[in-house]
Order: C-alpha cells, then sequence, then structure tokens
C-alpha cells in the first residue's frame, strides 16, 4: 500500500518543441524552478478553468474567463514578451481599465455616488 503523503510518478512523453517552450518559459519565470512545478500548476489551473466553466463561476468575484481572437492574443502576449506588461491578466486588466474607467467616466461615477449620498438621510432613533 502506497504511503499517502508520497507523491505518485506520471510519464508525460512531448515533443522537442514543447520541451523548448516549457525550459524557455521556465528559463525566464521568477515562479517556476523545473518542468515539475510548472506541470503541476499548469495541470491545476487547466482543471480549475474546467470546473469554473461548467459551473459557471469562479473562486474569485473578479475572475472572469474569456476566449479572445488569435490577433488580439498574439497582440497582448507580445506585449508581455516586450516587458510592456508583466502578464497577460496584468495586460487585458489595464485595457479595461483604460476602456472601463476613463477620466470622463470616473468623473461621472464619482458625481452619481456623491448625489447619492447627498439624498440619503440617516434618521437617528428616538
Amino acid at each position: 500500500m502506497n504511503d499517502p503523503l508520497e507523491n505518485e510518478r506520471i510519464t508525460l512523453r512531448l515533443d522537442s518543441e514543447d520541451l523548448r517552450l516549457i525550459d524557455e518559459f521556465i528559463t525566464n519565470s521568477n515562479e517556476f524552478s523545473n518542468r515539475s512545478q510548472l506541470a503541476r500548476a499548469a495541470i491545476r489551473a487547466y482543471v480549475d478553468a474546467k470546473l469554473g466553466c461548467a459551473e459557471g463561476a469562479s473562486n474569485k468575484p473578479n475572475e472572469v474567463v474569456v476566449e479572445l481572437p488569435p490577433l488580439v492574443m498574439d497582440t497582448v502576449t507580445h506585449l508581455v514578451t516586450e516587458g510592456v506588461y508583466n502578464s497577460v491578466s496584468e495586460a487585458l486588466s489595464d485595457c479595461a481599465r483604460h476602456h472601463f474607467l476613463h477620466a470622463e467616466h470616473v468623473e461621472t461615477i464619482k458625481k452619481d455616488v456623491t448625489q447619492l449620498r447627498s439624498t440619503v438621510k440617516v434618521v437617528p432613533r428616538a
């Protein structure tokens, strides 16, 4: 019988291009130091994403799964590679912020909140 605390091994066959991609990613990553760490994280992320999509929910209320057109994804990936952004997630968050929270829109939101606060009166109990 196996010790429940012992890790089990699996064998995974990959072609040389996939291995080169993985090794290059690990070399440029501060998060992973070997293939096994990356594989474990990737498998967990994939399963979590699939379960989240199947259930229509996310572990975080502000986290979404988005499918991007290939040209958009290539452009964002290029910006990350060139160091404009640290990650695809950061790039997309920044784009969403600029689109939805540009200066005029933020000012409108602030005015609406100010107006709402001025119309609500708290009456103490007698």
